[in-house]
């Protein structure tokens, strides 16, 4: 193909999957694991603590059945009819959570959820595998965490309205409605705006997400594709070759050690904002949108700091402000939510990075001809380590305790485990070599010279100022 070729196909490639992208986050806002809709309802049928662990452990599913896209799309030129198929039957799902509470008990209902979220996450989860594989044959590698960036920043922005829009009709009808909300609905908090009618408002919530889930497909049908070839090698020797990869070894020792940190405590914070810190779904979506803000503002420079550095110096950075996070939450109590917002700001800037880096990182250090395997297998191995400490979590909460003077939750213990973990992730880290990464030490070599160069603008422009204010006193 020739440049020029090339170069559109990259155009139309970026186009569409961004607009795909924005839809397709939109329904992941409100029907995926890990959604406060999602949360919401779960406690809505009456969510235990080892619900919410295993909850919280369906989001990585879509990690554990990654190597199922391998076996489906192994025999075919094209991966997107299996994706689009695999997708729509996962989305369609989404279409049956609501009317769960009106043909089963609640303590029924429950357990039919998560079925039914768990087997659309791993339909979604096969399909996932093989997109990785699809959009690195089309983007090239050079310009890819760019392309990861600016991608994420359009489909937050339309994750975030939706979540806005729909998280104010919840509170509405929600009972448990404090603050804010609960006084701005109070006068029209009657007739059909009525605790009694609160279960029939996640039937609208799911229809939302599965229609706006199949637009997004719409334009996955539209992005190009390259003819992928016809995998003859048994699926026992595609597993295995990776496995003898010393690099990629010690990469799923870094993976299995950071997601076990990350695991615990994680089926907790949003149960903690609504339960503990009675924060309605607004409330929730604020925070959310403080930390988006700080994830779109950051994404362009973590792009340029991967494309640059790579993607081991980027993660350490991710790794530092991924310990002090979860310690913030520590100080939080009913009467000081507003720490939160604080922390959403250096929580954005850290997840934003360690997306990019989540998708990237792997596709830096894998043979071009066997990225789809080691994404799967790297999947497999990290999804299956959080589902293990989000489980425990879930099934042997700790009680609360004082430390210091400091009244604990049972949740915030967890939240400081997890944040004193996360931080020995730079031991295995620094076993991984990347090909094209630079040392960690140029990275902050570069980053201080920056804010050299920023503070000398900064002061610079006071100078300049003050030096115009003093001559225009003089002339008067």
């Amino acid at each position: 193909m020739s440049n020029a070729g090339k170069s559109s196909e990259l155009r139309h490639t970026v186009k569409f999957s961004v607009t795909e992208g924005v839809y397709t986050q939109i329904y992941i806002a409100l029907a995926s694991a890990g959604s406060a809709f999602v949360t919401r309802f779960a406690l809505l049928l009456g969510a235990l603590p080892y619900h919410l662990g295993l909850l919280a452990a369906i989001g990585q599913l879509s990690l554990v059945f990654q190597p199922f896209g391998i076996l489906i799309t192994r025999r075919g030129t094209s991966r997107k009819k299996i994706i689009v198929k695999l997708a729509t039957a996962g989305r369609a799902l989404a279409l049956v959570y609501g009317v769960l509470p009106f043909f089963f008990p609640r303590y029924i209902a429950i357990w039919v959820f998560l079925l039914l979220l768990s087997l659309s996450t791993s339909l979604h989860a096969m399909g996932t595998n093989a997109w990785i594989a699809w959009i690195s044959d089309m983007v090239p590698d050079r310009v890819r965490g760019r392309f990861f960036s600016w991608r994420s920043r359009y489909f937050m922005i339309g994750g975030l309205l939706i979540g806005y829009v729909l998280g104010a009709f919840v509170d509405v009808f929600d009972p448990k409605t404090v603050g804010l909300i609960e006084r701005l609905f109070s006068i029209t908090n009657a007739g059909i705006f009525s605790a009694g009618h609160f279960e029939y408002v996640f039937i609208f919530v799911f229809v939302i997400a599965a229609i706006f889930g199949f637009l997004g497909l719409t334009f996955l049908k539209r992005q190009p594709e390259r003819p992928s070839k016809i995998k003859k090698e048994h699926i026992a020797a595609m597993l295995i070759k990776p496995m003898r990869d010393r690099n990629f070894r010690k990469f799923l020792i870094y993976s299995l050690w950071w997601m076990l940190a990350l695991g615990i405590g994680s089926p907790f914070w949003q149960p903690f904002m609504i339960q503990k810190l009675h924060m309605s779904l607004v409330n929730i979506q604020v925070y959310g949108t403080i930390s988006a803000i700080a994830s779109i503002l950051a994404l362009r420079p973590w792009g340029m700091i991967i494309d640059r550095f790579g993607n081991k110096a980027a993660m350490r950075i991710a790794i530092i402000l991924g310990g002090i996070n979860p310690l913030v939450w520590l100080f939080v109590n009913v009467n000081n939510t507003w720490i939160l917002y604080l922390e959403a700001m250096t929580s954005g800037i850290m997840w934003s990075g360690t997306n990019i880096v989540a998708m990237n990182f792997v596709l830096a250090i894998a043979p071009s001809d066997r990225r789809q395997i080691y994404s799967g297998i790297l999947g497999a191995f990290s999804g299956t380590a959080m589902i293990i400490t989000m489980l425990l979590s879930g099934f042997f909460l700790p009680r609360s305790m004082e430390i210091l003077g400091l009244y604990l939750h049972p949740e915030q213990v967890l939240f400081g485990l997890t944040g004193l973990l996360r931080w020995t992730a730079h031991v295995p880290l620094s076993w991984v070599e990347e090909p094209r990464g630079q040392p960690f030490g140029a990275l902050m070599y570069y980053l201080r010279q920056s804010a050299k160069v920023r503070i000398a603008q900064f002061v610079g422009l006071i100078v300049r100022n003050g030096g115009n204010y003093s001559g225009s006193e003089n002339r008067r």
